[in-house]
């Protein structure tokens, strides 16, 4: 259900119970609820700007 957030996973930000599970987020679940899948140098370059 869309609720109109922007959502953007952090990949070197993300915790989960193993490497595989936190793949599973962003390679097969977040392209179905993520605006942008992202890691924390980009998401600090874009605070900055």
């Amino acid at each position: 259900m869309e609720l109109g957030f922007h959502v953007s996973p952090v990949t070197d930000a993300t915790a989960a119970f193993s490497r595989e599970f936190v793949r599973t987020a962003h390679e097969l679940h977040g392209p179905t609820y993520a605006h942008v899948i992202t890691d924390t140098k980009s998401v600090v370059a874009a605070l900055r700007a």
